[in-house]
C-alpha cells in the first residue's frame, strides 16, 4: 500500500502529572536548538480545546503534538512529507522518531520526573483516507506492514489490532508488544 502520511501516538503513563502548557517552552526550546530531525516552524497552543490537538509543534516534513484528541495524552508524530523505503520501513521510521521524542521530553528538566510513556504500545493513524479508507479490506492491507514494522521495534512480538470502524473516521491501529 502506498500510504505516505500517518501518524503514531504514544501514550502518557500519567497524564495527570503535566499541564500541556509546560510544553510550549520545551517545543519553543526544540526549535532553537534543533532538537528532533527536520525543519521546525513554529508551536500552537490548542490546550484550550477540550480533548483537542494540545500543544502542536509544526514542522516542516512532520508535527509533533502532545495530543488529547486521540484517546488520553500522548505525543502524536504526524508524517506529512514521504520516508524513503517500504509502507513497513515508513512506519518503523515513524516509530523510532516518535519514540525518540517521547524520551527527549522524559528528559527535558521541567518535565522529569513526572512524565513518562508506555512504549509498550502505539496507535496508528492513517492520514490519507484517500489510500487508506477505514474499511476492514484497507486495514487487512496495511496489517502486514504494521506488523513488520512492529515486530522490528517489539522483538518480543507484537499485535496489530484495527481501532473504530466508523467510515467518516480515519483508519486507525493499535500496535501492542506481547
Amino acid at each position: 500500500m502506498e500510504l505516505l502520511r500517518f501518524g503514531v501516538k504514544f501514550f502518557a503513563e500519567n497524564p495527570a502529572a503535566v499541564r500541556l502548557e509546560e510544553f510550549i517552552p520545551v517545543f519553543h526550546r526544540w526549535i532553537q536548538k534543533h532538537t528532533v530531525g527536520g525543519l521546525l516552524v513554529d508551536v500552537a497552543d490548542y490546550s484550550h480545546v477540550a480533548q483537542g490537538p494540545g500543544v502542536l509543534l509544526v514542522g516542516h516534513e512532520a508535527d509533533f503534538y502532545m495530543d488529547e484528541a486521540e484517546g488520553p495524552l500522548g505525543l502524536l508524530y504526524s508524517r506529512k512529507l514521504p520516508f524513503e523505503g517500504t509502507f513497513a520501513d515508513r512506519v518503523e521510521q515513524g516509530l523510532r522518531t516518535a519514540l525518540d521524542a517521547c524520551a527527549k521530553l522524559v528528559a527535558e528538566p521541567e518535565l522529569k520526573g513526572r512524565l513518562t510513556f508506555r512504549t509498550g504500545e502505539a496507535l496508528f493513524l492513517a492520514n490519507d483516507r484517500l489510500a487508506a479508507p477505514n474499511t476492514e479490506a484497507a486495514f487487512a492491507g496495511l496489517k502486514p506492514g504494521l506488523e513488520t514494522a512492529g515486530r522490528k521495534l517489539f522483538p518480543k512480538g507484537v499485535a496489530v489490532t484495527r481501532e473504530g470502524a466508523d467510515p467518516r473516521g480515519r483508519l486507525a491501529a493499535r500496535l501492542r508488544s506481547l
